[in-house]
Order: C-alpha cells, then structure tokens, then sequence
C-alpha cells in the first residue's frame, strides 16, 4: 500500500502546485500602465506590468533604460542600460536567386497563414482585455493664437465624447509661442491573462510562425553586423 502511495504523492505533489497557479492566472488579472512623457523635444516612455503584488516597470530617458522588479509597489531589483546600439547592421548587394532568399509565393503563403491566426488571436485578446483610463496634461502652443484657439475650442467641445471614453486629458493653452508638452498616462486591465498565454501558446506552436521564424533566422545568419 505504502508503495501505491508514494508514486500518488509525487503525482499530486506536481499538479497540484500546477492546477493552483492555472487558478491564479485565470483568476488574478494584470495591468497594464503606459506612460508618455514629451518635452522640449524629448520623450520619455515608460511601461509597468503588474499581476498581484509582483510587477516589472521600464523606463527610458536620456538614452538610458532603467528596469525594475517589484514587489508591492517597491522595487526589489533594478538594472540600467544604454540605449545605444552596439553596431550597424549593413545589407550587402546579393545576387538574385541567392540560396536561404524565401521567394514571392513563399511569403505570400506565410502572410496569409498569419492573416488566419490573426483572426483567432485577436477576438481572445480583445475580449479578455480592458481599457481602464487615460489621464493627463497637454501643453499646446501654435504660434498664431487665433489657430490655438481654434484647436482648443474644438477640443472642448468634443471633450464630453473623450470623457465618456474614459479619456480625462487637461488641455492649456500657450497664445505667445509654439510649444507642445505631453504628460498621459494610460492604464489596461487584462481579465483572465490565462485565456491570452494558452492563446499565445497556440500562436507561437502554429506551422506558419515556425515558419516564418525560419525564414527570419535564414535571413539574419546571411547579414552581417558592421
């Protein structure tokens, strides 16, 4: 008996632990928080994906990527890198009908593949996902002031339609000069984040992204990097 049971225990032992975190992806959802900065010509995007009290957030600015690990809302690693490619990727002139180069009816044959997983990729991610709201402050100067005022008028008067979307964006206006400034942040919920990774699965498993995962590895062994 003891021997029938311990074969049962390793079984259980490894789906249970599976089946719980199944549960928990189902349940748990994930969000999805956006964040655009723009000024004085620069941007500084930053994006943070969290799913119950762990998260990940990216950043950049300056010409430097800073990603941090969180855990309730602290950050518990961090690691900063350059933005800077390391070299440039340079096309040499080939012959044609080189050998690895896919033809015409190659890729037409991948895209349509593709254009059939988009249709039932799609549908899933769209219904499992959220949009929450979008906040933030706009800056806007034209230059002229009659074109500004023009812009924001017709944005206050459509600013009712934008609010009953969920869009709640602080508009001032600059009569004197030409400036434009930017500061939204945008947040996504994604309901059951199981339903999209099975999807997801499925995708990447698909004949058509193989092979078109082949043909984009067939190509890159073929350029070199200056």
């Amino acid at each position: 008996m003891d021997e029938l049971l311990i074969p049962v225990f390793v079984l259980a032992s490894i789906i249970v632990p599976l089946l719980a975190l199944a549960l928990i992806l189902y349940a748990v959802p994930v969000r999805v928080t956006f964040r655009l900065v723009f000024r004085d010509g620069h941007q500084e995007p930053a994006l943070a994906v969290s799913w119950s009290v762990f998260g990940i957030r990216t950043s950049h600015a300056e010409g430097m990527t800073v990603t941090d690990v969180l855990v309730a809302n602290h950050a518990v690693f961090s690691r900063t890198g350059s933005m800077q490619t390391r070299g440039t990727r340079h096309i040499p002139d080939q012959p044609a009908g080189l050998a690895g180069t896919p033809d015409a009816g190659e890729i037409v044959h991948i895209m349509q593949g593709i254009m059939e997983l988009a249709g039932s990729f799609g549908p899933v991610f769209w219904r499992e996902c959220r949009f929450e709201e979008a906040r933030g402050r706009v800056t806007l100067g034209l230059g002229d002031p009659v074109l500004t005022g023009e812009c924001c008028g017709m944005y206050w008067a459509s600013r009712f339609i934008l609010e009953a979307s969920r869009i709640y964006l602080e508009l001032e206006p600059v009569f004197d000069r030409e400036i434009l400034e930017l500061d939204i942040t945008a947040k996504m919920k994604v309901r059951r984040p199981l339903r999209i990774l099975i999807a997801g699965v499925q995708l990447a498993r698909h004949p058509a992204i193989q092979e078109a995962m082949r043909v984009m590895k067939r190509q890159s062994r073929r350029v070199p990097v200056l």
